[in-house]
Order: C-alpha cells, then structure tokens, then sequence
C-alpha cells in the first residue's frame, strides 16, 4: 500500500452510486438503476407511469473480458496529486486516487419519452 497525497480536490456533486476515493483499495463496485422521463409538453397524466421491471431482470451483457495484468513497481513512492477539479461525478462513476485490484462499474437507465401527438 501506499501514500496518496492530494494537495486539494473540488466536486460540485456526487450523486447516483459515484464513488469519490482516495488511496488504495481493493476494488470498487458502483452500481445504480435509474428512471427518466423526458416529455414534450408538462402535463401528468396517469397512463405513462409503470412499473415494468423486466429492464432491471434481464441479464446484464458480458462486454470485456477479464484480463490478468502483471504490474511491477521498483519503489514504494507515494502517488502525488496537486489539484483537481471537476464538475461533478454521477451514475457509477468513480473518481479515484491510487491504485485498485479490480472493480465493476454497472448503470442501468429506463429512459423513456413522452412526445405530442402532432
């Protein structure tokens, strides 16, 4: 293990299974569900409000393969940071300092959109 040491960091926000870490761990695992709805014109109505939960059942993809990585350091140095800034980390993302076995970020976002009938 070793030293991590930031001289300052700035996050407006951190929402949604966002992990902000610093120094080493053994691994990180964000995960988060989400709804969105985006409509055309402002108005509740009743019948676009379900419950449908078969996105959240099916299995997830298998995008990458595992793959073993041989890192070899010669010293022990502390990481050194001097600044960062960002706006803000949000749906399984991670903003990390350090170093980290492994990790498996999942988000799943229902989007669905509401438009007029022209």
């Amino acid at each position: 293990m070793r030293d991590s040491k930031v001289g300052s960091l700035y996050c407006n926000s951190i929402e949604f299974s966002a992990t902000l870490q610093i120094g080493d761990s053994t691994g990180v695992y964000p995960f988060s569900i989400a709804r969105a709805v985006q409509k055309e014109n402002p108005i509740f109505i009743k019948d676009y409000i379900t419950d449908d939960e078969t996105i959240i059942k099916e299995p997830l993809p298998k995008f990458l393969k595992p793959v073993k990585i041989n890192v070899n350091r010669t010293g022990n140095h502390p990481i050194r940071v001097k600044t960062i800034q960002t706006i803000g980390i949000t749906g399984s993302s991670v903003l990390h300092v350090g170093s980290f076995d492994h990790g498996k970020a999942i988000s799943i976002v229902r989007h669905k959109r509401i438009l007029q009938n022209d």
